[in-house]
């Protein structure tokens, strides 16, 4: 009697096409995995970019003195005043503020009152759109679209407007 140990050419073959089909499987389900992981971090990102700019004009533009609010075709002019200093009391100075729209990127642009140098910051890229419109002295709207976000709108009351 001739008694076979191990495993013949053709299971062996079959073996190896299962481990293939399920390598091969569990290969596109990761990768699918890290491109969706990829997807939501770079739309976490925009998200994020697009909250810290907002937040930044909503604090500007609640600390507007009572000078002129100056709107051109994507740009705002306005003198904020109350910075805070380390030991939070108000600061007399002022600054001029100006949010440009200069290709598709929204700059924040700032002076110290009687100072020459102007400090630019990048507040916002991929902007497509912006608008700014003063409603009765009392509130400022401000709509802006980006690449990724379309129609972001946002209404502030200013300074000494009732609430």
């Amino acid at each position: 009697m001739n008694n076979q140990r191990g495993f013949t050419l053709l299971e062996l073959v079959i073996a190896m096409a299962i481990f293939a089909v399920l390598g091969l499987a569990s290969w596109r389900l990761f990768d699918s995995v890290v491109r969706v992981q990829q997807a939501t971090v770079s739309h976490e990102r925009a998200f994020r970019s697009l909250q810290r700019a907002v937040a930044v004009i909503e604090r500007d533009l609640l600390h507007i003195t009572e000078q002129p609010v100056v709107l051109n075709a994507g740009q705002l002019s306005v003198q904020r005043s109350n910075w805070r200093n380390p030991l939070d009391q108000p600061r007399s100075e002022r600054q001029e503020l100006a949010y440009r729209l200069l290709g598709d990127v929204l700059w924040r642009e700032s002076r110290a009152e009687g100072s020459l140098t102007v400090q630019r910051q990048k507040l916002l890229e991929d902007v497509v759109d912006l608008r700014w419109r003063l409603l009765d002295d009392s509130a400022m709207e401000f709509q802006l679209s980006t690449r990724r976000y379309d129609g972001i709108r946002r209404v502030l009351l200013l300074p000494g407007a009732l609430p």
